[in-house]
């Protein structure tokens, strides 16, 4: 019996793994299947695409950005209707150039011209003239798309017949506030203006550069080939087609309302202010209306509960079509309608020429007043005290400042203003006139609040960075105390160590006089810094706000040689979170591109340098809008020299100033 039964299970073994031998060679026949499909599937998409994928020539009217020629072909292009019409990326074609001529599948040459341009989605249109049907993108249905899904982006740069293709996934939706979708195909100059295309060869959407909120034209090429890249879905593109067809460029929308607060993912959408004479002002929106829906009718309107969902639903309006906000405004519903804006009426910060101090019934004393400002000229003496603004008292919530950005600069300021003597009087004070030359500030005594704190044990304190190799360390004055707060300057120091004990010798008495500490971010690499490095000036900031007594009117963010780009695009994506920007000793490989400035979120300007390009910002900067203040000299930090040099005296004097306004 045992004998049988061992018999019996040696023959059930064997079957068994007979059995898995013919299911693992069953299933590697159905994966081999399954991957011959996939691939099959993957080059019939392919093959049918590159019919209405062309390649584009550019000629004469090249930008070079970055020492790239930018603006010269071979580049790619998407046939979107049979008679001629064609999508592009606006990356090829940010000048005007000379010739443009667009190379078909089958090898014909044909003069194209650039009719118009989308500016909200980098979309250039170009038209050729044919001679017969060309053969055109069929849109994807958008409804059946999947995140996950198959991709392929096809570009012509190479061959004109043959497209150069790349595969992916569909990685997201609804990117770049809404306007994209998101794939992790290569995407590089070598296809945008190309299509992205679904299994069966459909177009999803066209290829182009999309880089939120960046400062400058010339640091792009960070996003070549990352694993993120960016298609305009070609419905968007087929909507707009008649706009562009007749010659007219889009552009974003704009309507000109600032928020409360800086977390986009928190509830509630308040506005603090409105941009005078924008579409939200001249509807009759209001400082403290909270924003409950958005959308292009009244019968779209959604609701949105954040300013991120907010953003969602407005970026994607151009200017010229309409929107419809609804707010609620103390306790009642109200709507409003209005045509977005191309461009904001001109603003400029306006300008008082005052430093003041709160006081506890959040009116404001007058400590000093600048020699020849529009206070002096109204007769604004120190120990005066502001109490309202067009008649309005001063709160906790909005201040001197708040009102002020939120002034239309070609209106007298309306103060009500309470003397020394006891008595009210109101005083019109012209914001017209603006600063011009070198500010002479003298060292204002603001009054330090009284505490028993003890004193920091070390003016240099180290700042964690968690899992990154940079370093930071911070300057904090003996004379600080958790019950007054200071300004914060936040430096991108020169690629490489930065010595704490020459930064502390130039910086420890500035900080103690003026109430400011000042932390030197450091590169990982001791000969560059790199674009990622960008957010450790937020690790740092946060890790000041949490720990520190820091006034956030006060905060300036710089950067010295080769830390200067990375200054300048912090201060540039992030605006509102910081009042100044300190750019030294710089060499600019770039342009650098600025919108025009909006209330609350104008950067101060302080540009020191030789260079040439340096220079060159200073106008740009003044040309938008802002306030700029150059001085054509380097900045000395040198261990034997601890006089301090022209060039720095003129930036404490400069951060001095960002007391008055």
């Amino acid at each position: 019996m045992r004998s049988s039964i061992s018999t019996l299970k040696i023959s059930q073994w064997i079957f068994c793994i007979a059995g898995i031998a013919l299911l693992s060679s069953s299933e590697s026949k159905a994966t081999q299947s399954l991957d011959e499909l996939e691939q099959q599937a993957l080059q019939a998409a392919g093959d049918f695409a590159q019919e209405y994928t062309v390649q584009v020539e550019a000629f004469g009217g090249q930008e070079f950005v970055n020492r790239q020629a930018v603006a010269s072909g071979p580049s790619t292009g998407t046939v979107l209707t049979p008679d001629g019409w064609i999508a592009s990326s606006t990356f090829y074609f940010r000048g005007q150039p000379a010739s443009i001529t667009v190379l078909l599948p089958n090898g014909d040459r044909k003069p194209a011209k650039l009719v118009a341009r989308d500016h909200n989605r980098e979309i250039a249109l170009l038209k050729i003239e044919t001679d017969q049907p060309l053969k055109a993108a069929l849109p994807s249905a958008s409804g059946n798309w999947q995140v996950g899904q198959w991709t392929l982006a096809l570009g012509k740069t190479f061959d004109v017949r043959i497209a150069s293709r790349s595969v992916g996934i569909l990685s997201a939706m609804g990117r770049v506030f809404d306007k994209a979708i998101q794939t992790d195909c290569k995407i590089s100059p070598q296809n945008y203006g190309g299509p992205l295309v679904d299994l069966k060869g459909e177009t999803m959407g066209i290829l182009t550069l999309l880089n939120p909120a960046i400062a400058t034209e010339g640091e792009v090429e960070q996003w070549y080939d990352s694993g993120v890249g960016f298609a305009i879905p070609i419905q968007d593109i087929l909507e707009r087609l008649p706009t562009l067809q007749a010659g007219t460029d889009i552009y974003p929308g704009k309507i000109g309302v600032r928020t409360q607060g800086k977390d986009e993912f928190k509830e509630g959408i308040t506005l603090i202010g409105l941009s005078p004479g924008g579409p939200a002002a001249k509807a009759g929106m209001q400082a403290g209306d909270k924003i409950t829906k958005v959308g292009r009718t009244p019968q779209s309107l959604k609701p949105v509960a954040t300013y991120m969902q907010f953003r969602h639903a407005i970026n994607p309006i151009d200017a010229g079509q309409s929107i419809a906000i609804e707010v609620d405004r103390a306790g009642s519903t109200t709507l409003f309608e209005m045509t977005m804006a191309k461009e904001l009426p001109e603003y400029k910060e306006p300008y008082l020429g005052i430093a003041t101090l709160r006081e506890p019934d959040s009116s404001e004393r007058i400590l000093h007043v600048i020699k020849d400002s529009p206070a002096d000229k109204a007769g604004l003496v120190p120990g005066d005290i502001v109490t309202k603004w067009s008649g309005l008292p001063l709160v906790k919530e909005k201040g001197l400042r708040q009102h002020l950005w939120f002034h239309d600069f070609r209106s007298p300021a309306a103060l009500t203003i309470k003397q020394a003597s006891g008595e009210e009087k109101s005083v019109n004070v012209d914001t017209t006139s603006r600063p011009t030359g070198e500010i002479v500030v003298p060292e204002i005594a603001f009054p330090l609040v009284e505490t028993n704190e003890a004193a920091p044990e070390t003016s240099v304190q180290q700042i964690p960075m968690g899992d990154v190799r940079n370093r930071a360390f911070a300057i904090v004055p003996n004379s600080y105390r958790s019950t007054t707060p200071h300004g914060l300057l936040l430096v991108f120091s020169e690629a490489g160590p930065a010595d704490p004990k020459v930064w502390s010798t130039y910086w420890e008495k500035f900080a103690a006089a003026n109430r400011w500490i000042v932390v030197v971010l450091q590169s990982a690499d001791e000969q560059e810094w790199t674009f990622e490095e960008m957010e450790i000036a937020s690790r740092a900031k946060g890790h000041l706000l949490t720990n520190f007594s820091i006034d956030r009117n006060r905060v300036v963010v710089g950067g010295i040689a080769s830390g200067a780009v990375l200054g300048i695009i912090t201060a540039v994506q992030q605006p509102g979170e910081y009042l100044g920007l300190w750019v030294g000793n710089g060499k600019l490989n770039s342009r650098i591109r600025l919108t025009s400035p909006e209330p609350g979120e104008s950067v101060r300007f302080f540009l020191n340098g030789t260079d040439p390009s340096i220079k060159e910002l200073s106008e740009i900067v003044a040309k938008a809008g802002y306030n700029v203040n150059f001085y054509e000299h380097d900045i000395e930090l040198n261990k034997e020299n601890v006089s301090l040099s022209p060039a720095l005296e003129k930036l404490q004097r400069w951060l001095q100033f960002q007391e008055i306004f």
